[in-house]
């Protein structure tokens, strides 16, 4: 079969393009897509070129990418019976067609087949679009949940990105106060109104002083999601004895080391959460059915799919404006 997909021929560049797609078997769906939700940091560092992921297939152009969308199972494999034509469900992605010889992720991709394992039916209280961010939702999900919290316990979100929202909204549905901390007025804007008690505008390197000045001690626990070695460092000196430390970024060769000195002498704990499973990915969707955790007041961008290339020159802007970014399929020939 043929759908449409975004594709990275090359590095900075992105269109629409027809690729291939395996035909169904007995075990998959058929899902025609009505959103996708970009992944800002990530197709950020496969776009450039620079994605590199230990233990993982080299990274190569021509590349599909995307993670996570949602649309309408259209049609079910003969061996399938919890899903039925007409359910609306989360994906994570196409599967790879046989030969093809770049990088496929496949989220970005009009028509899914994929096996059930990949697929959660979404219930009727959330919407198309909010289901496709489940993903990422997960991800801060994922980071928030596994420090212990206590009652007055205070924590410092570091990054005012996708990952940085979601960790905040969900430290605090645990009952924690949140200071998230970030560069982007824009986006610590929408912190302050959805994911943080109160926000720092971190462009005068001010941070540390900021929370020292407030907690001489410390606080419990920094949430880290700049994936930056220098942000990493500056979590460190944030927190108080025996705190609490979750490095919850994608962090590329070079910003990957850590001196462990910096945990040792405060005998701080660390977390270093990594990707998704079924069961973190039910939770987060009950969350957001508790409309704890919320994606649609995230998203500033829903893009038509034939200007896809639009959503990706955003993010190669340092100075472009944009948090969630959605990629509408509604309409496109498959």
């Amino acid at each position: 079969m043929r759908s449409m997909a975004v594709v990275f021929p090359e590095p900075l560049k992105a269109g629409m393009q027809e690729v291939l797609v395996p035909d169904p078997g007995p075990r998959d769906l058929l899902i025609e897509i009505e959103y996708s939700f970009l992944s800002n940091g990530t197709e950020r560092w496969c776009l450039t070129g620079q994605l590199e992921v230990p233990g993982a297939p080299g990274f190569r152009f021509p590349h599909v990418p995307g993670y996570q969308a949602a649309g309408v199972v259209r049609a079910v494999g003969s061996e399938i019976f919890e899903y039925a034509p007409g359910d609306r469900v989360f994906s994570r992605n196409c599967r790879e067609p046989l030969g093809f010889e770049g990088s496929w992720w496949g989220g970005h991709v009009r028509v899914h087949v994929t096996e059930t394992s990949e697929v959660l039916k979404l219930p009727r209280d959330i919407s198309t679009l909010q289901g496709s961010a489940l993903l990422i939702a997960q991800v801060g999900y994922n980071g928030a949940t596994k420090p212990e919290v206590s009652p007055g316990d205070v924590a410092v979100v570091i990054g005012e990105g996708l990952v940085g929202q979601f960790a905040g909204q969900v430290l605090r549905s645990r009952g924690v106060r949140v200071i998230m901390a970030g560069l982007v007025p824009q986006r610590l804007g929408i912190a302050a109104r959805y994911s943080a008690d109160e926000v720092y505008d971190n462009s005068d390197g001010g941070l540390l002083e900021f929370i020292k000045d407030r907690f001489p001690d410390g606080v419990s626990i920094v949430i880290e999601t700049a994936s930056s070695s220098r942000t990493v460092h500056l979590a460190a000196e944030l927190l108080g004895k025996n705190g609490q430390l979750v490095l919850n970024g994608f962090y590329p060769p070079g910003e990957s080391i850590i001196d462990w000195h910096w945990l040792r002498r405060k005998e701080i704990t660390l977390y270093c959460p990594d990707s998704r499973n079924r069961t973190r990915l039910e939770a987060t969707l009950r969350l957001m059915r508790k409309g704890r955790i919320r994606v649609e007041e995230l998203v500033t961008h829903v893009i038509h799919a034939d200007k896809a290339a639009e959503a990706y020159t955003m993010l190669l802007e340092p100075s472009a404006e944009f948090l969630g970014v959605v990629i509408d399929w509604r309409d496109v020939f498959i």
